[in-house]
């Protein structure tokens, strides 16, 4: 992962975390009114929202470039929940 897609990563977790904080605090009532908020889509907001839920040995790995060439922003947003289920579905092992 390059510096650019680095910063996109971190960025994107963080505005998820933020986001996520809003919604469970009850700042924000659901998603139509944050995406409203934020001048996006839902599904923008949902795929946002998905990188607070990276297990952060995988976004560690991520920002390391310990990760293969394509493992992104996009690739990452969107995984399951569970954390080994995450690095199922990218087709690699959790290290240990």
């Amino acid at each position: 992962m390059e510096g650019d897609e680095h910063q996109r990563l971190i960025r994107g977790v963080a505005r998820g975390r933020r986001w996520l904080s809003e919604i469970i605090n009850g700042h924000i009532p659901d998603l139509e009114a944050l995406a409203r908020r934020e001048s996006r889509s839902p599904r923008s907001i949902r795929m946002t929202l998905s990188l607070a839920l990276l297990d952060p040995v995988l976004i560690r790995a991520a920002i390391d470039g310990r990760l293969l060439r394509g493992y992104g922003v996009t690739r990452l947003a969107d995984l399951p929940a569970r954390f080994e289920d995450q690095w199922a579905a990218l087709g690699l092992s959790r290290p240990h």
